[in-house]
């Protein structure tokens, strides 16, 4: 729910962006992507726990290839039901086949950034938000800068209200339910 409060804290030029906020975009994010709007062939999001599930299911199906299962909470992505946020209803190799494809180890790429960027600090959230939105759009990062934060942090704004006024955004939060949680007794620390 957009509040006035919350508008007044995104528009603030000196007010920090808080986790609400930054939560609330990257779910927006997620939506754009799962209700293609945004190309989907040229987004995804990948949660930490879909990546430890892969990289633990992995592990043991090297271990014994004949006695590996797929756990339920890693069958639920493959069936599109998770993440519970951005459920797609696609099978994986049914419906998308290109995650073999495009399967691979993670890297690490800096993007340069201009120095002094962000001089008043509490832009941080401004800017990475903006930054993500830029690469998942394929637009350039210096379209973002210290002289257009400003107009940034209303688009934020303006996008928040937007989503609070949609009516297949508001009924998708209204069906919402959060993931099973596999509950296992065990835990490992490395």
């Amino acid at each position: 729910m957009l509040t006035s409060e919350l508008a007044a804290r995104i528009m603030g030029p000196t007010e920090w962006l808080l986790n609400h906020e930054i939560d609330a975009m990257m779910y927006l994010f997620t939506e754009m992507t799962t209700l293609r709007r945004w190309e989907p062939s040229k987004v995804a999001f990948m949660s930490c726990m879909f990546s430890n599930q892969m990289k633990t299911s992995f592990e043991e199906f090297r271990k014994d290839k004949k006695k590996f299962k797929v756990l339920e909470l890693l069958h639920r992505y493959d069936i599109g039901e998770l993440p519970a946020h951005g459920r797609t209803r696609l099978m994986w190799d049914l419906d998308v086949t290109c995650i073999r494809q495009q399967l691979k180890q993670y890297t690490v790429s800096y993007a340069p950034m201009p120095y002094l960027l962000n001089k008043s600090n509490s832009d941080c959230g401004v800017y990475a938000l903006k930054h993500i939105e830029c690469h998942l759009l394929g637009l350039d990062f210096s379209l973002v800068n210290d002289n257009n934060i400003r107009e940034a942090r209303q688009k934020i704004a303006y996008d928040l209200w937007e989503a609070a006024n949609d009516p297949e955004i508001i009924l998708r939060m209204a069906q919402y339910t959060p993931p099973k949680m596999i509950i296992n007794p065990l835990v490992e620390l490395d």
